[in-house]
Parts: structure tokens; C-alpha cells; sequence
């Protein structure tokens, strides 16, 4: 396990009280989908330390304007989605990552908001031409600390438009059924 993940797991537990819940449902291995609502920009690290293996994200192409943090993001495998267009470079990428049997992470909403934007059909569109695992996932808070819960697996079926937005409904439910019910409603999908 690579330190900056040891470090950084290690500092959210101590200070930030991490807490992950239903780590046995992701897969050690294979093409899998982490779909995950998203309330803060803290979220890509706290998900990223809470799963069991090396988590990707696709993140909005404005993060790799400097430099620097381009390199970072890159080594991080971040890799860059256009939020304004149809992307087919991000989609391919993406595809192309979850044929390789690896784990992606994606914030079904599409960008980081309180709960009031609805789930993008993204997260379906792939794992349905991937044939990648779908995990549930939704990250909330408690006062200071930060809850992970990672949901029972869902597996796509078809590839038509109206099978994906089923999918998506049916994963949008699952998200928001992880999120316990005394938990803040602006952290709700």
C-alpha cells in the first residue's frame, strides 16, 4: 500500500474520525464501478482511503490547468473529464480502464452538490458496456467525522437506454438508502 494512502487513511481515522461500513461488498479485484453521491471536496481522498484497492476518478478537466497538480492528479490516475460536452475521450478512457479490470470511482451526480441534483445516467452508461460491478456507495457526515458505506453489488443488464435509466433510478435508491436517516437531508442524493 502506497505511504500517502497509509498517511492520509492514518490522519482521517485520528482526526476526522473516518468510519467505513460494508467494505466486504466491493470486489478485491475486477472492473468495478465505485458510484458514489458527492457532498464535499474532501470526498475523493475519504473514498479513495476507505476501499479496499486502488480507486481512479474521473475529475472535471479545470483541475488539470496548473501544472503541478496536473502531475499529482495524474499520478494519482485522475484523469480528465470535460463537464461542459459529451466527453467520448473520458468515456473511452474510462471503458478502457474498466476492461483492464480496474476500479473507478464516480460521482453519479456529476459534480459535488447538497442533494438537490439528480444522478447522471454515467455510472450505468459504463458499467453497462463494460459489464463492470456497480457498488453503491455514499459518503456523509457526523459532526467532524466522515462515514463511508459501501452498498450490496448491483450487475447491469442490457444495453438499451431504457435498461440504463432504470439502473440509474435503481442505484440513485441505493445510495440514498446507505445515508442513514439522521444524517443531514443536504447530504442526500
Amino acid at each position: 500500500m502506497p505511504t500517502a494512502i497509509v498517511v492520509v487513511r492514518t490522519f482521517l481515522r485520528l482526526f476526522m474520525g473516518l468510519k467505513v461500513h460494508g467494505l466486504h461488498n466491493v470486489p478485491r479485484s475486477g472492473a468495478t464501478i465505485v458510484a458514489c453521491n458527492h457532498v464535499s471536496s474532501w470526498d475523493p481522498p475519504v473514498v479513495g482511503v476507505a476501499i479496499n484497492r486502488k480507486l481512479e476518478f474521473m475529475a472535471k478537466k479545470e483541475l488539470f490547468e496548473k501544472p503541478l497538480l496536473a502531475a499529482v492528479l495524474r499520478g494519482l490516475r485522475v484523469f480528465p473529464v470535460d463537464r461542459e460536452r459529451n466527453d467520448i475521450g473520458a468515456i473511452k478512457e474510462a471503458l478502457r480502464r474498466l476492461k483492464a479490470g480496474r476500479a473507478i470511482g464516480i460521482f453519479v451526480q456529476g459534480t459535488r452538490n447538497q442533494g438537490e441534483l439528480a444522478a447522471l445516467d454515467g455510472a450505468a452508461y459504463l458499467a453497462q458496456r463494460s459489464d463492470a460491478i456497480l457498488v453503491p456507495t455514499a459518503i456523509w457526515r457526523e459532526g467532524r467525522a466522515f462515514h463511508v458505506s459501501f452498498g450490496e453489488v448491483m450487475h447491469p443488464s442490457g444495453t438499451d437506454k431504457e435498461g440504463m435509466k432504470r439502473l440509474t433510478t435503481t442505484l440513485e435508491a441505493a445510495i440514498r438508502a446507505l445515508v442513514p436517516d439522521h444524517a443531514n437531508a443536504s447530504q442526500r442524493l
